[in-house]
């Protein structure tokens, strides 16, 4: 009979989602894995696989626990121009902060994996679209309500803004200003009218 868990699966996803964020998938190594989970090699061979499914599921993970609750703040309930204004505001104010040094794991991934990596190019493409699919139903109510007056493409006008929100977090972990990130942010809302 296998011995019960004595550990809690998403914690250590949590942990281990933290350590790809900072440092990388390949800076990172097991024993930077063991250190911050406190784990022994074989609980998380066992329960997670090796380094590269682990990774996976710490990426699913930030898809969950980070992207889902910032995408959120689009779907909620209320005028189509305030729901895009507070998720600009919010992404900028964890870019100036917390997420000032760790970027978007997301981007982070896709500069190192998905070049190289089929599995990991697939997950960042998912992850662009499902931001793109939030941004083109907000801009498709703000569209219908009246409150923006653009007749561009709200498709198209989505990707855009999802190219802006990974430029926004590159910039950030590049140092850029606070006053740069938040113009930015008008700016690209300005587009739509």
């Amino acid at each position: 009979m296998a011995r019960p868990r004595s550990f809690n699966k998403d914690q250590v996803l949590d942990q281990v989602m933290i350590l790809f964020w900072e440092k990388g998938y390949g800076a990172t190594s097991m024993m930077d894995i063991q250190q911050a989970t406190g784990l022994k090699p074989g609980s998380l061979y066992d329960c997670f696989g090796g380094k590269y499914e682990l990774f996976l599921q710490a990426i699913d993970h930030y898809r969950q626990m980070i992207v889902q609750k910032r995408l959120q703040k689009l779907t909620a309930p209320g005028p189509a121009r305030q729901r895009l204004e507070e998720f600009f505001n919010d992404l900028v104010e964890f870019s100036l902060g917390e997420g000032r040094k760790l970027g978007c794991l997301m981007s982070n991934t896709a500069v190192e994996m998905a070049p190289h990596d089929a599995t990991a190019r697939e997950i960042v493409q998912d992850n662009l679209v499902e931001i793109a699919l939030a941004f083109c139903e907000v801009i498709e109510d703000g569209q219908s309500s009246g409150e923006f007056t653009t007749q561009e493409n709200p498709e198209d006008l989505a990707r855009f803004l999802t190219s802006t929100v990974q430029g926004l977090r590159v910039m950030a972990k590049s140092g850029t200003s606070a006053d740069t990130l938040k113009t930015t942010s008008r700016l690209a809302l300005q587009l739509l009218g």
